[in-house]
Protein backbone atom coordinates (compact mmCIF):
# COMPACT_ATOMS: atom_id res chain seq x y z
CA UNK A 1 0.00 0.00 0.00
CA UNK A 2 1.13 3.26 -1.02
CA UNK A 3 1.62 5.99 1.89
CA UNK A 4 2.31 8.61 -0.92
CA UNK A 5 0.35 11.69 0.27
CA UNK A 6 -0.60 10.25 3.61
CA UNK A 7 -1.89 13.24 5.55
CA UNK A 8 0.74 13.73 8.26
CA UNK A 9 -1.91 13.17 11.45
CA UNK A 10 -1.73 9.90 10.57
CA UNK A 11 2.13 9.26 10.19
CA UNK A 12 2.11 11.31 13.54
CA UNK A 13 -0.43 9.03 15.72
CA UNK A 14 1.23 5.76 14.06
CA UNK A 15 4.68 7.11 15.28
CA UNK A 16 3.16 7.35 18.69
CA UNK A 17 2.04 3.43 18.98
CA UNK A 18 4.32 0.90 20.34
CA UNK A 19 3.07 -1.56 17.32
CA UNK A 20 4.80 -5.41 17.58
CA UNK A 21 4.56 -7.80 14.78
CA UNK A 22 1.99 -9.87 16.89
CA UNK A 23 0.07 -7.30 18.19
CA UNK A 24 -4.15 -7.89 17.93
CA UNK A 25 -5.46 -4.15 16.99
CA UNK A 26 -8.73 -2.37 16.79
CA UNK A 27 -8.97 1.20 15.41
CA UNK A 28 -12.29 2.54 16.15
CA UNK A 29 -13.82 5.01 13.20
CA UNK A 30 -11.51 3.87 10.60
CA UNK A 31 -13.04 5.75 8.08
CA UNK A 32 -11.87 5.04 4.74
CA UNK A 33 -9.16 2.84 6.08
CA UNK A 34 -5.67 4.63 5.53
CA UNK A 35 -4.86 3.81 9.07
CA UNK A 36 -6.01 0.20 8.73
CA UNK A 37 -3.26 -0.31 6.10
CA UNK A 38 -0.39 1.64 7.63
CA UNK A 39 -0.95 -1.00 10.58
CA UNK A 40 -1.08 -3.54 8.99
CA UNK A 41 1.91 -3.17 7.24
CA UNK A 42 3.67 -2.88 11.00
CA UNK A 43 2.29 -6.27 11.59
CA UNK A 44 3.78 -9.96 11.15
CA UNK A 45 1.57 -12.50 12.64
CA UNK A 46 -0.71 -9.80 13.98
CA UNK A 47 -4.13 -8.01 12.82
CA UNK A 48 -6.32 -5.39 12.93
CA UNK A 49 -9.81 -4.86 13.16
CA UNK A 50 -11.06 -1.67 11.75
CA UNK A 51 -14.78 -0.42 12.49
CA UNK A 52 -16.65 2.22 11.38
CA UNK A 53 -20.54 2.54 11.50
CA UNK A 54 -20.45 3.87 7.76
CA UNK A 55 -21.27 0.96 4.97
CA UNK A 56 -19.76 3.89 2.43
CA UNK A 57 -16.43 3.96 4.21
CA UNK A 58 -16.63 0.68 4.84
CA UNK A 59 -16.39 -0.35 1.36
CA UNK A 60 -13.52 2.45 0.77
CA UNK A 61 -11.87 0.75 3.43
CA UNK A 62 -12.01 -2.46 2.24
CA UNK A 63 -10.80 -1.41 -1.33
CA UNK A 64 -8.28 0.41 -0.22
CA UNK A 65 -6.76 -2.57 1.97
CA UNK A 66 -7.72 -5.80 -0.38
CA UNK A 67 -4.85 -7.73 0.02
CA UNK A 68 -4.39 -7.34 3.22
CA UNK A 69 -7.94 -8.17 3.93
CA UNK A 70 -7.34 -11.45 1.81
CA UNK A 71 -4.06 -12.09 4.05
CA UNK A 72 -6.57 -12.25 6.94
CA UNK A 73 -4.20 -8.79 8.68
CA UNK A 74 -6.73 -6.20 8.09
CA UNK A 75 -10.39 -7.63 9.29
CA UNK A 76 -13.48 -4.89 8.56
CA UNK A 77 -16.86 -4.55 10.43
CA UNK A 78 -19.74 -2.26 10.15
CA UNK A 79 -21.24 -0.65 13.03
CA UNK A 80 -21.12 1.46 16.70
CA UNK A 81 -18.49 0.60 18.84
CA UNK A 82 -21.20 0.03 21.29
CA UNK A 83 -22.79 -2.58 19.35
CA UNK A 84 -19.74 -4.09 16.59
CA UNK A 85 -19.11 -7.80 17.34
CA UNK A 86 -15.61 -7.86 18.28
CA UNK A 87 -14.90 -11.18 17.57
CA UNK A 88 -13.26 -13.18 21.01
CA UNK A 89 -9.86 -12.11 20.91
CA UNK A 90 -8.67 -9.80 23.55
CA UNK A 91 -7.20 -6.44 21.78
CA UNK A 92 -2.75 -5.65 22.69
CA UNK A 93 -3.61 -1.97 21.32
CA UNK A 94 -6.95 0.66 20.26
CA UNK A 95 -6.37 3.57 18.75
CA UNK A 96 -9.08 6.12 16.92
CA UNK A 97 -7.90 9.83 15.22
CA UNK A 98 -10.49 12.29 14.93
CA UNK A 99 -13.42 10.04 16.92
CA UNK A 100 -14.68 13.38 18.97
CA UNK A 101 -17.23 10.37 20.73
CA UNK A 102 -14.39 9.97 23.21
CA UNK A 103 -14.50 13.42 24.72
CA UNK A 104 -18.17 13.28 25.34
CA UNK A 105 -20.76 10.95 26.89
CA UNK A 106 -18.44 7.36 25.52
CA UNK A 107 -19.53 5.33 28.93
CA UNK A 108 -21.16 2.50 26.98
CA UNK A 109 -18.22 2.30 24.19
CA UNK A 110 -15.00 3.22 27.07
CA UNK A 111 -16.54 0.38 29.42
CA UNK A 112 -16.56 -1.95 27.07
CA UNK A 113 -12.82 -1.31 25.18
CA UNK A 114 -11.84 -1.50 28.89
CA UNK A 115 -13.06 -5.04 29.16
CA UNK A 116 -11.78 -5.76 25.51
CA UNK A 117 -8.55 -4.99 26.17
CA UNK A 118 -6.16 -6.87 28.25
CA UNK A 119 -4.42 -6.50 31.08
CA UNK A 120 -1.44 -3.91 30.27
CA UNK A 121 -2.60 -2.84 26.93
CA UNK A 122 -3.27 0.66 25.82
CA UNK A 123 -6.13 2.80 24.13
CA UNK A 124 -4.72 5.48 21.78
CA UNK A 125 -6.80 8.63 21.58
CA UNK A 126 -5.57 11.48 19.33
CA UNK A 127 -7.09 14.21 17.85
CA UNK A 128 -6.12 17.27 15.47
CA UNK A 129 -8.41 20.11 15.57
CA UNK A 130 -8.79 23.35 13.03
CA UNK A 131 -8.50 25.83 15.77
CA UNK A 132 -5.96 26.12 18.33
CA UNK A 133 -7.70 25.59 22.02
CA UNK A 134 -9.85 22.41 20.46
CA UNK A 135 -7.20 19.84 20.40
CA UNK A 136 -6.74 21.11 24.08
CA UNK A 137 -10.48 20.80 25.15
CA UNK A 138 -10.42 17.12 23.69
CA UNK A 139 -7.39 16.18 25.72
CA UNK A 140 -8.72 17.22 28.86
CA UNK A 141 -11.50 15.96 28.11
CA UNK A 142 -11.00 12.29 26.86
CA UNK A 143 -8.24 11.54 29.83
CA UNK A 144 -11.38 12.71 32.88
CA UNK A 145 -13.33 10.19 30.56
CA UNK A 146 -10.35 7.56 30.28
CA UNK A 147 -9.92 7.97 34.21
CA UNK A 148 -13.82 7.51 35.14
CA UNK A 149 -13.59 3.94 33.18
CA UNK A 150 -10.63 3.06 35.43
CA UNK A 151 -7.58 3.59 32.51
CA UNK A 152 -4.39 4.77 33.80
CA UNK A 153 -3.75 8.21 32.22
CA UNK A 154 -0.96 10.23 29.85
CA UNK A 155 -0.87 12.84 27.86
CA UNK A 156 1.56 12.69 25.02
CA UNK A 157 3.13 16.03 23.74
CA UNK A 158 0.72 17.50 21.13
CA UNK A 159 0.66 20.85 19.56
CA UNK A 160 -1.75 23.44 19.63
CA UNK A 161 -3.58 21.70 16.97
CA UNK A 162 -3.15 18.10 18.14
CA UNK A 163 -3.65 16.01 21.26
CA UNK A 164 -2.82 12.22 22.00
CA UNK A 165 -3.97 10.52 25.44
CA UNK A 166 -3.26 7.26 26.17
CA UNK A 167 -5.53 5.31 28.41
CA UNK A 168 -3.79 2.09 29.56
CA UNK A 169 -5.87 -1.18 31.26
CA UNK A 170 -3.93 -1.78 35.17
Amino acid sequence: MSTVGTASRFTWALGLMPLTPDHRVLEVGCGHGLALGLVAARLGAGWVLGIDRSAKMMAQAARRNADAVRAGHVLLRTGTLASVDLGPEPFDLAFAINVSLFAGDAHVELTRLRERLRAGASLFLFHEAPVAGHAERFGSAAARNLEAHGFKVRRLKGSPLRAAVVGTVP
